[in-house]
């Protein structure tokens, strides 16, 4: 595997310069070609797709696609600034000239065997943000956790066609953790009593749960991590940027009588699990020997993955509550945390969730302490409920840090209808003239995905679109209709008529939606909220 290296591509106005993966456009076009063949289910059409990348297309920073009909009859020109840029533009072809759709469940192609629709006048589009972000932490347990590859290769191919070029990689990173502690003296019983089983990891890697479902088997350490470098390997190669964990402080149970020296806290008993499966220690990260540890597993993360992506998650205080509410030592956290990144890669960006700052013991002097000590243009927040609650204005954008803007919607993975159309459309420029450049992207944050897929399509339009108004979203939505279910027939008025219905009721401003019986935890005395 090619080691990321780092390109000072993306620049903003006050010099800050973004690291940005270096791919060959030669190898990235090739896996677009790939990626075209596999979504074309291998028919001789996909080879009339012509890819052309050149990174000079960019814009300040910000990706670019052309579309234009080929130098051999019958063919596509494809011309982006990425790889990621091409398969968005593939997909901008399949929707708007083809009037085809390619979903999480399924795909709906209208392309024949052997022609492709021609393009009647060059097309350019020039995103609106640096970056696309995929992912919460809790859905790679609610939905991916038990991918095989090839269920993970659909994925990234569906990122790749809606623009994502930033997602957490945390898959397989118990491994990891789990040679780094057994090598400090862990014994590996201790670690069996740490981990949790596959489906709880997102709460493990964010300190609320450990043991729970546990333990994890070697043939599961084994196997995760392989698949880890493959989905790895396929996203470097399309120029998505992987985000690595970096260390939060969670240890065993039993690390801090192993460590008497070392200044240690505990996470809270998280949703009531009780402390025999929350409760965890956490090394401060004002502690030297926070700066041990944690150099030596993101060491240990790149060595083995032979990989330096420059991004690096980590969570410390999520839904929990800090030890000391001091602003000097709430600013001295994040010092810490920020130096073992930068000690071992001085090109370091933080990627944080701003979901802790929901909180109530968030005032806004703490938020402004908590994040002083990091420098800025290596801190990017995810502010991740912006369509219903966002943060950056409550916060100042983030006293001159730099965030992207994300749509949640979904919690717990459930799948009832609801959204809010109108919040989506309105929601990214209003940060952008709210921010300015401090706004760097959009995303999409949902648990668990397979659910209101017209909310993360739209969702994701944003990086390129304007605003729509009423009469526009109208137009918008019967297009969604007809690219998803259009087949030999054309799709009835009547269910134009009541996707029109749905647009304009529990997709037209519902943030929250009316959780239903049928989805809620079973229990005596159950009520409808």
């Amino acid at each position: 595997m090619g080691l990321l290296a780092l390109q000072q591509s993306h620049i903003l106005a006050n010099g800050i310069e973004w690291p940005k993966p270096i791919v060959s456009t030669a190898s990235s076009s090739k896996v677009i070609s790939d990626l075209i063949s596999r979504v074309l289910d291998g028919a001789p059409t996909a080879s009339l797709f012509q890819i052309s990348i050149n990174a000079h297309l960019a814009v300040n920073g910000k990706d670019v696609f052309e579309l234009s009909n080929g130098s051999a009859p019958g063919s596509i020109l494809i011309s982006a600034s990425t790889g990621v840029a091409a398969a968005w533009a593939f997909n901008y072809y399949l929707k708007y000239i083809a009037d085809s759709s390619v979903y999480w469940s399924g795909k709906n192609i209208r392309i024949s065997n052997g022609t492709l629709f021609p393009i009647i006048k060059p097309i350019r589009i020039v995103a609106n943000d640096l970056y696309r972000w995929y992912g919460n932490p809790c859905t790679f347990s609610y939905s991916a956790v038990f991918w095989n590859f090839s269920r993970w290769e659909k994925e990234i191919d569906w990122m790749a066609m809606n623009g994502i070029n930033l997602v957490y990689a945390t898959t397989g990173m118990e491994y990891i953790y789990n040679k780094i502690f057994l090598r400090m003296g862990f014994s590996q019983s201790e670690l069996d009593d740490y981990f949790t089983g596959p489906a709880f990891l997102a709460w493990f890697r964010m300190g609320n749960l450990q043991k729970h479902a546990g333990p994890l088997s070697n043939s599961w350490h084994q196997s995760q991590f392989q698949l880890a470098k493959q989905i790895i390997q396929r996203l470097t190669d399309i120029g998505i940027i992987p985000v690595l964990p970096a260390f939060t402080g969670f240890m065993p149970r039993t690390a801090p009588s192993r460590f008497p020296s070392a200044k240690f806290h505990y996470s809270s008993d998280w949703v009531g699990f009780g402390c025999n499966e929350s409760c965890l220690p956490y090394l401060d990260p004002t502690d030297a020997f926070f700066q041990k540890v944690g150099v030596e597993l993101l060491n240990e993360t790149i060595t083995l993955l032979n990989l330096t992506s420059h991004y690096y998650a980590c969570d410390l205080f999520n839904e929990m509550t800090p030890p000391i509410s001091d602003l000097d030592y709430l600013a001295d956290i994040n010092a810490g945390i920020i130096q073992v990144m930068q000690t071992v890669d001085p090109s370091a960006i933080w990627v944080m969730q701003a979901w802790l700052f929901l909180s109530g013991f968030w005032t806004v002097d703490r938020v402004k302490s908590y994040l002083s000590k990091v420098p800025i243009g290596h801190l990017i927040l995810l502010d991740l409920f912006s369509e219903a609650i966002p943060q950056y204005s409550r916060f100042e954008s983030f006293y001159g840090h730099y965030y992207i803007w994300n749509m949640l919607h979904d919690f717990g993975g459930n799948n009832f209808l609801f959204g809010s159309l109108v919040s989506v459309t309105n929601g990214p420029q209003g940060a952008r003239n709210f921010s300015h450049d401090h706004m760097v992207g959009v995303g999409i944050t949902m648990e668990g995905i397979n659910q209101n897929e017209i909310m993360y399509e739209f969702a994701l339009e944003q990086s390129w679109r304007s605003p729509l108004n009423d009469i526009e979203l109208n137009d918008w939505l019967v297009g969604f209709v007809i690219r998803r279910y259009t087949g030999d027939h054309p799709v009835p008025d009547s269910a134009l008529y009541a996707w029109q219905l749905l647009g304009n009721s529990v997709y037209r401003k519902n943030l929250y939606g009316d959780h239903p019986i049928m989805l809620s935890r079973p229990r005596v005395n159950i009520e409808q909220d």
